[in-house]
């Protein structure tokens, strides 16, 4: 693999660990405060420089997605990543024309966001704070499904999480890829981690130090059925 090449993947490791972990730490956040969401979302969107900046330039007047691009130097889909966001918190709306986006600001959604910022909202979101459990650990099966929803894209492995727990929830998920009492060579492992995660050798010495599967000369199973593993 040529040098550049290593480069990127790094690159691309780095930044699917920053995900996951920003998507697990706002899983945490969100947990059993619905009334703040709205909130959480608004303040996620306007985080970013870039998308403040998308913000100032349609607030001029509405563009195409690529014209949006090419006013802001960055690419294409640059723009549909930060533009999910600001969607998603009601900022922008979108229409379709053909196979291009045009983009607009939704005056209504900043309606909405300018009322979130208020005291009064806030005091409500502290009332339904003293009278619910929000801040009490989520339970071991919610934690579970946060790790895997935050550290999973579909069925690939953005990052490894680096506490013992997270860790232990995302090899769990990754044994259910294997059959309980079947004996795999290395090159067949290597072909069902592949699509998991880049680092394949980390992935099965993970496996192996979780007590998660067996490994005697280049073979390979699973030492108990994973939903038990996971009980």
């Amino acid at each position: 693999m040529r040098e550049e090449e290593i480069a990127q993947q790094q690159r691309e490791q780095r930044q699917n660990a920053r995900q996951a972990d920003t998507n697990y730490g706002m899983a945490r956040m969100r947990y059993g405060l619905e009334k703040a969401e709205p909130l959480i979302r608004l303040g996620r969107a306007i985080a970013d420089p870039m998308r403040v900046r998308i913000l100032a330039v349609l607030a001029q007047r509405s563009m195409y997605g690529q014209e949006l691009a090419e006013q802001l130097d960055v690419s294409t889909p640059t723009i549909s990543h930060h533009m999910a966001l600001l969607r998603g918190a009601g900022l922008i709306k979108v229409r379709k024309e053909n196979n291009y986006h045009h983009y607009e600001l939704e005056a209504e959604g900043f309606k909405q966001a300018s009322s979130l910022l208020t005291l009064e909202h806030l005091r409500s979101i502290g009332a339904e704070l003293q009278h619910t459990n929000a801040l009490v650990n989520p339970t071991q099966e919610d934690d579970r499904q946060m790790v895997e929803s935050s550290f999973f894209e579909g069925e690939r492995l953005l990052s490894i999480p680096r506490g013992t727990q997270g860790r232990r929830y995302v090899m769990e998920k990754i044994a259910r890829a294997f059959e309980w009492g079947r004996i795999y060579e290395e090159v067949e492992v290597n072909a069902i981690l592949k699509p998991i995660y880049t680092d394949v050798p980390l992935i099965r010495r993970e496996l192996i130090n979780q007590k998660l599967m067996m490994r005697e000369n280049g073979r390979y199973w699973l030492i108990r059925p994973p939903h038990s593993q996971e009980a």
